[in-house]
């Protein structure tokens, strides 16, 4: 298969997928709308399933893999020996421009299109999305609201 059809397919299962998580979402909702400020597109991070990348060989590790890793560029690292996320790289996507517009909306990787992606265990510890950010997180259902139902 052509990389351009492996592309499409990628966007299509992407689609799927976020139909799929929007009908069977968690007890968190995501509100508020982007501010267009290219925060999120300057201040990623990945994770394995062993922590944070913290290397440039690991990250060359998923680029091998994962072609998609090929969209970002190592950008710079935390140091804050008090943060769980102390030594992890930061990255930034290769397809933002000046103006934070994304030069490849309609084809943005799954990993764009998701942010900010619910994942209960970090909201239970504090996670929130970046300072300055216009989205944020809610519950999906007030506890009153559950009372109300019966």
């Amino acid at each position: 298969m052509n990389n351009f059809f492996k592309k499409v397919k990628i966007f299509f299962e992407d689609i799927i997928l976020d139909i799929y998580n929007k009908l069977f979402s968690s007890k968190y909702v995501v509100k508020g709308k982007c501010k267009k400020c290219g925060k999120c597109c300057r201040n990623i991070l990945f994770s394995t399933e062993e922590g944070y990348v913290k290397s440039k060989e690991l990250f060359n590790k998923l680029r091998k893999k994962y072609p998609y890793y090929n969209n970002y560029r190592i950008s710079g690292v935390i140091k804050d020996k008090d943060d769980v996320q102390n030594g992890a790289l930061t990255f930034e996507c290769k397809f933002i421009s000046k103006k934070n517009r994304c030069l490849i909306y309609p084809f943005r990787p799954s990993f764009c299109r998701k942010y900010p992606e619910i994942f209960p265990e970090f909201i239970y510890n504090g996670l929130k999305a970046l300072d300055g950010c216009g989205f944020y997180f809610d519950v999906n259902k007030k506890f009153s609201e559950y009372l109300k139902d019966e």
